[in-house]
């Protein structure tokens, strides 16, 4: 029999190993509910990729491996859970549940532009094949029709719209097709819809226009010329999926393919290069910042801000640290304007975008006047290859008339540009190229 002293010791012991054992149980419920909740938020961030930043992750997609295997390291966490069995490991295998048929959905799409292996056909390329010759239809129309100057009239589809429409056909409303992997097929379906969405037709006007001489000191003159009318005639998706009649479970997959909160991802699958995060639906107008003045004037960043959004852009593309938090097009237009950064008319005044941003700044421009396209190009990339930033202007420069757009980078022949006032990627698909007059570079430093 136990003394008086020894029970105490024993119930003491007793107590402690309890004590131990419940401290041991809530430690492991507490992984487990971590892990849960990790594993939530990594499905989130796969749902909703859309509100990243640029600086939080390389690529939308690879974001999206990211966050599965940030799943697949949580769930390491929870072995001892799982053996216990119970709630957790149902939730969890649940939560691995949802990112496989995530991926095996019309979500899938979102992955199509990654890289499985070295010879793997993605939906970027696909794209930077289809702008590709879509430029060079434009180049054929203009090589068969002698002209004296010519007008692009017209927009192209837009990729998104697309890429929709594609997506909810091969899934048919099942998910009968899975439209992360691209075969020659796939492709092929891509390149029929990309052509049924955009057509081309052209024809030469003799008209008379109003032209400036070559010496500032001449007078406007009137001249007779050829002038080559490129007619471009898109669909949008609304069109194609009434054309397509598509039922009742197609056309709910195409609406939420359709929501703004997918934005930055379709980014992610369009843009042919890795330009990805909030930048990239940067417009100048429909937005929060567009009815901030320009300067002292009565204009806005929807009225005239194309520049100023462009190199906004450049500067969240660039990730140079700033001090202007949350950064974008309206917040740097009001830093601009308490630091002098435009005339009495709302011109760009360069040197105090350094003051503002100091780790960015202009450095000079490039004249394009009178060079050919492939001249143009060659300069561009020789300025990217540098290592700097562009904006380039597209409308030919002339009084009233200017727009400007931030160039990304070039893939083949093919300029991607983020367009401040369309959805438009390839430079010289949207805008002809012999209006492309100039561009201004600037530089980033760490």
């Amino acid at each position: 029999m136990l003394s008086q002293k020894s029970k105490k010791i024993a119930t003491k012991g007793t107590k402690a190993t309890i004590k131990t054992g419940n401290n041991v149980i809530k430690k492991t419920e507490k992984v487990a509910k971590e892990s849960v909740k990790a594993s939530q938020r990594a499905l989130k961030i796969a749902r909703e990729t859309a509100k990243q930043t640029a600086r939080a992750t390389k690529t939308v997609v690879k974001a999206t491996i990211s966050a599965i295997k940030g799943i697949i390291a949580a769930t390491k966490a929870l072995i001892a859970a799982i053996i216990a069995g119970g709630l957790v490991a149902l939730v969890v295998i649940i939560v691995i549940c949802l990112i496989g048929l995530l991926v095996g959905s019309i979500f899938g799409i979102f992955f199509s532009s990654e890289k499985t292996s070295p010879n793997a056909i993605t939906m970027k390329d696909v794209i930077a094949e289809c702008n590709q010759e879509f430029s060079d239809k434009l180049q054929t129309i203009q090589d068969q029709n002698p002209h004296d100057d010519y007008v692009l009239d017209g927009n192209m589809a837009t990729w998104k719209d697309i890429l929709i429409i594609y997506t909810v056909k091969q899934a048919n409303g099942y998910n009968g097709e899975d439209v992360i992997t691209i075969d020659d097929n796939k492709k092929a379906i891509v390149k029929q819809l990309f052509w049924e969405m955009n057509s081309l037709s052209s024809e030469v006007k003799t008209e008379k226009v109003i032209e400036q001489g070559i010496n500032t000191d001449e007078m406007p003159k009137e001249v007779e010329k050829k002038v080559l009318h490129i007619i471009i005639t898109s669909k949008k998706a609304e069109q194609m999926k009434n054309e397509l009649h598509f039922s009742p479970t197609q056309i709910k997959q195409y609406n939420e393919l359709s929501s703004s909160e997918y934005n930055s991802l379709w980014g992610g699958v369009i843009y042919v290069l890795n330009n990805n995060g909030d930048f990239i639906n940067w417009r100048q107008a429909g937005q929060s910042w567009s009815d901030i003045r320009i300067g002292n004037t009565n204009s806005t960043i929807g009225n005239i801000g194309c520049l100023v959004t462009s190199i906004a852009i450049l500067i969240e593309k660039s990730g140079v640290n700033t001090t202007i938090i949350p950064f974008n097009p309206g917040t740097f237009v009001e830093a601009l304007n308490s630091n002098g950064g435009f005339d009495g008319k709302g011109n760009l005044i360069y040197a105090p975008i350094s003051k503002v941003v100091p780790n960015f700044s202009y450095v000079g421009n490039i004249n394009l006047r009178g060079k050919t396209r492939a001249e143009k190009l060659e300069e561009i990339k020789k300025y990217l290859n540098q290592g700097y930033y562009i904006t380039i202007e597209v409308k030919g420069a002339t009084p009233g008339n200017q727009h400007w757009v931030a160039i990304l980078g070039v893939d083949g022949n093919n300029v991607n540009i983020v367009d401040p006032a369309s959805d438009k990627t390839d430079l010289w698909t949207a805008y002809e190229w012999s209006k492309s007059s100039q561009f201004n570079y600037f530089k980033a430093e760490a």
